[in-house]
């Protein structure tokens, strides 16, 4: 008998174990971090105390608020989710807490913000292609139906209770299953009004501009309410009682977040990779609300990866591929630039301009664009960079401040000529530099990514001089650079680095949430980052 209880002990101990903690550090509170990714399929949805869980294919789990009727901050792995692909999500009012699946894995919180366990598929015999589709719970048990079995766990810790081909228990709630069109769901859509110009067939919906939508899942709410998941992320809020539905959005175009521009309090985002991303994002700092411009239906608006953008009066400038996508926000009025405009074949990587000319440069050299013909204004030095990846620009009183692979110039506007920066005031530099990845200017002082690390130009003592030392961010290639007051942020395809200039401290934030960076961005007190796993906004403050 104490031999039995002695192997139960020791499955327990290592049961626990395998419950691990996935919060990125603990001195963070769950929303310092926040990630934006484009939602992708709705999978499931569950209704809380006060939120609708919405469980999402790509963007973690949306909620959406019950009593004020918007979106609130999502969950992902910023929070402490092991995955943002989310298969069912699931919120028991009994216990107060919020349980998911991730191909592998089940998760849940007792906080329903951060704090997030997960429990590995092994432990509870399934295996890692399996796939959990609903989770419910009864009086005393969690259930998730996987592939062929149910799972039955305990309600607070976990713990597998059992694997059944069918519950032994009655009484199970559960979050919405695969929509099927015969089902109140299925009948409440067919013979509701769909507002804002969208039309059911069957099992899919047609949105204002003609493209069907699948049908993914439903739920019908505590209080009459009627909830249905799309394809397309699109989330539809009926009720019973107005026999109405409303079509409601958030998140961004696209999770290869490249290009990053603020106007007002808005942020303009731009994506690689447009069979994810199917358009630009305009997105309302204060609130999440967002604006889509999507290729596919928006009129003068190419299909294209977006790799800059530049704001500057009245028009927004997109650096494509091969393409600059012109946005007259006066006129609501897009144009297109291509290879007949004198726009590079390539990828445009950096945009600067004045009220006269717009400048681009790319994998292959920099171009002028006349602002009133929109077309090229050659500038007689072009034929200096071509095939010379330039990879960004900067402007100011100077000039046209180009930084390529072979070195930094100076392009002087108003009496026009091309000169090496380095030979503009004194150099303190101890190596020659070259592959300038990034340029920033903070006030007086101009920032430069080099090979040998970040060198300054101060604009008024005209003097050069080494900054921080390629060694003090393990010799990694930046792809953009933000100085706010005596710290510089740093962002690599590993991460991003923070660097007390005064103090050379050094903090890396290499979570995987992160992934590469691509863009940075500074607006009141967070840091928005473009990268490799979606939008982020990072309140850095809290980390000083």
């Amino acid at each position: 008998m104490l031999k039995k209880k002695e192997v139960v002990l020791a499955s327990l101990f290592l049961l626990l174990n395998a419950i691990s903690l996935s919060q990125p550090r603990a001195k963070y509170r769950p929303f310092d971090w926040l990630l934006f990714k484009e939602p992708g399929i709705i999978n499931s949805l569950s209704e809380g105390y006060e939120y609708l869980y919405i469980g999402t294919n790509s963007g973690g789990i949306y909620r959406y608020s019950l009593y004020s009727n918007q979106y609130d901050l999502p969950i992902t792995t910023a929070q402490g989710l092991k995955d943002n692909r989310i298969t069912s999500v699931y919120f028991d009012h009994n216990t107060g807490i919020i349980w998911a699946s991730s191909p592998g894995f089940i998760q849940y919180s007792y906080t329903r913000e951060g704090d997030w366990r997960y429990i590995d598929f092994k432990d509870v015999g399934l295996r890692d292609y399996d796939i959990i589709n609903q989770i419910g719970s009864s009086q005393n048990y969690v259930w998730a139906k996987a592939n062929t079995v149910y799972i039955k766990l305990d309600k607070s810790s976990g713990i597998l209770a059992g694997i059944y081909p069918r519950p032994d228990e009655l009484d199970i709630k559960w979050s919405s299953g695969i929509y099927s069109q015969y089902n109140e769901v299925g009948n409440i859509i067919n013979d509701y009004t769909i507002m804002s110009g969208w039309m059911a067939s069957g099992s899919k919906l047609i949105d204002s501009y003609g493209r069907y939508i699948d049908i993914t899942c439903g739920l019908i709410g505590k209080h009459n309410d009627v909830w249905v998941g799309s394809s397309d992320g699109t989330l539809f809020h009926g009720n019973k009682t107005m026999k109405t539905i409303f079509p409601t959005g958030f998140g961004i175009r696209g999770s290869n977040i490249s290009a990053l521009v603020f106007d007002d309090n808005h942020l303009w985002v731009g994506s690689k990779g447009y069979e994810v991303g199917r358009g630009i994002t305009r997105l309302n700092t204060n609130n999440f609300q967002t604006d889509h411009y999507d290729f596919d239906i928006t009129v003068n608006m190419s299909l294209t990866e977006v790799h800059s953008i530049y704001n500057f009066d009245n028009n927004l400038w997109l650096g494509g591929d091969g393409v600059v996508l012109v946005f007259d926000r006066v006129e609501n009025y897009w144009r297109t630039l291509g290879v007949d405009r004198g726009i590079p074949d390539s990828d445009i990587t950096s945009i600067v301009g004045d009220s006269n000319f717009i400048w681009i440069g790319s994998y292959y050299g920099i171009r002028q664009i006349d602002i009133r013909t929109m077309r090229e204004e050659p500038m007689g030095f072009e034929y200096l960079f071509y095939n010379h990846p330039i990879f960004d620009l900067e402007i100011n009183k100077f000039g046209v401040w180009i930084a390529s692979r072979t070195g930094i110039y100076v392009y002087d506007k108003n009496n026009p000529q091309i000169m090496n920066a380095l030979s503009i005031g004194i150099s303190y530099l101890d190596f020659p530099i070259s592959r300038i990845t990034s340029i920033f200017q903070n006030k007086n002082i101009m920032y430069f990514a080099t090979n040998i690390g970040v060198v300054t130009f101060d604009l008024d003592e005209k003097i050069w001089d080494m900054m921080v030392p390629a060694s003090e961010y393990r010799m990694l290639e930046v792809s953009d650079m933000l100085v706010i007051g005596k710290h510089c942020f740093l962002g690599t395809d590993q991460g991003l680095f923070r660097i007390n200039l005064k103090t050379h401290r050094i903090r890396e934030y290499s979570f995987e949430f992160i992934g590469s960076v691509n863009s940075l961005g500074y607006i009141d007190k967070f840091i928005w980052i473009g990268t490799s796993e979606g939008l982020l906004r990072f309140k850095w403050r809290k980390d000083l």
